[in-house]
């Protein structure tokens, strides 16, 4: 499974830096970090089940430093 989650990054923050971070979650198996405009899109590949895992881990891994995490589902609703 695939999914997307967005970073939006505090200032002076990397995205390779991002990414080894990220690989750090056990679950995950790939991660792909492109910045953009506002922010860091993620694509994380992970097994069907463990989407509630990465969706906890990610916040906790990354670190305030990396600035507000956010899902697919609440970057949509937000930009309503």
């Amino acid at each position: 499974m695939h999914n997307f989650f967005f970073i939006k990054p505090d200032k002076s923050t990397s995205p390779d830096e991002l990414a080894d971070k990220l690989m750090g979650i056990s679950c995950l198996k790939e991660v792909r970090v492109k910045s953009g405009t506002i922010g860091y899109n993620v694509v994380a590949k992970f097994e069907d089940d463990s989407y509630e895992k990465v969706e906890s881990a990610i916040p906790k891994v990354v670190g305030p430093s990396y600035g507000k995490f956010v899902t697919a589902m609440e970057l949509k609703r937000a930009m309503k």
